[in-house]
């Protein structure tokens, strides 16, 4: 009884830092964003996915090195999946989202096509060193179509990118115990977050011994939906004060960065082998909830309307739901 309530109260705890870490880290980086100013929109958005994404990559690349790879790839595979669900789409549940038609094009369709790249690589059941490699160099295409993008941008346009760019990193994490940012509030942030993510896969692991839990189940759910609270929050706080952008800006640069990097370091670091149910259950559902977000985003834009309307929130919503049923029906 007492090991349960520590892993609870240190789980507990690592959430608690990696999302005030994350807040932290962030603001520290709006003054950043300000001295970039509209010359280097590209930068920033880049700055933006790589904040979205640490809690993943430190918690998946733990559970890794400690021979539990299931719990890794269950994290990035579900993070992707949770940030469709829950992040867009508890936010369109609140209120209707909105989205520029660049991001549809510059990372929607880039974040579908990595989607299925990673399905092709994941065909033989394993992810080799190579495989890996490619997706880290993947990583450079993305930012020449950033960097390209903002070139075309009128300076209208990119006053407004640089605007949606400090209200995604204002609003992400916990508001209470806010700070004057600064370069020490920057590496404060980071240590809490490395400590955070530690207290948090050290308890994931601890999980899975105690109570013979799949690492892959815990991976899927526990695992994937702890790293992605801050985005999770910091997009359904964005909604409630009408930054109806963030939600969907949000989940496509992290899922693109999750899968390109994450996914690719793990690869890197150490090929592994797959279960034959995420070549034809957990890849092929991360692929579904994506092309279902472009599509409710396309059909919006067609009619002229908001991308992604409540109802179609809570069928996001009630997918993830389903997905982890399944999930748990079939590993428990």
């Amino acid at each position: 009884m007492i090991d349960i309530i520590l892993i609870i109260v240190f789980m507990s705890l690592g959430i608690v830092m990696i999302t005030k870490g994350s807040d932290w880290m962030t603001d520290s980086l709006i003054p950043v964003a300000h001295k970039l100013g509209t010359s280097y929109i590209a930068v920033a958005s880049i700055l933006v996915s790589v904040m979205l994404s640490i809690p993943e990559i430190f918690v998946a690349i733990y559970a890794f090195v400690m021979g539990h790879p299931g719990i890794g790839l269950g994290v990035i595979i579900g993070s992707i999946i949770c940030n469709i669900g829950l992040m867009t789409g508890l936010s369109a549940m609140i209120k209707p989202l909105s989205v520029d038609g660049r991001v549809v094009i510059r990372d929607g369709v880039f974040a579908l096509v990595i989607a299925v790249i990673v399905f092709i690589f994941g065909f033989d059941l394993s992810f080799s060193r190579p495989e890996g490699l490619t997706l880290l160099v993947l990583f450079i295409p993305y930012v020449v179509n950033v960097w390209f993008f903002e070139r075309w941008e009128t300076m209208s346009e990119k006053k407004e990118e640089l605007r949606e760019i400090k209200e995604e990193l204002d609003v992400i994490g916990l508001r209470a115990g806010a700070l004057k940012p600064s370069m020490y509030l920057f590496f404060i942030g980071s240590a809490i977050l490395l400590i955070g993510s530690y207290f948090f896969s050290d308890s994931l692991i601890r999980v899975a011994k105690f109570t013979g839990v799949s690492d892959v189940l815990i991976g899927l759910t526990i695992g994937a939906i702890g790293p992605s609270i801050p985005n999770i929050v910091s997009a359904v706080h964005g909604t409630l004060k009408n930054y109806t952008k963030i939600a969907i800006t949000e989940t496509f640069g992290s899922d693109i960065f999750t899968l390109l990097v994450t996914l690719g370091l793990l690869a890197v670091l150490s090929p592994f082998s797959i279960d034959k149910k995420w070549l034809f259950f957990d890849i092929p559902m991360m692929i579904f909830m994506t092309v279902l977000m472009m599509f409710f985003i396309l059909k919006g834009r067609v009619k002229h309307g908001k991308a992604i309307e409540r109802h179609e929130g809570a069928v996001l919503v009630l997918a993830y739901i389903v997905f982890l049923v399944l999930n748990i029906l079939y590993l428990s």
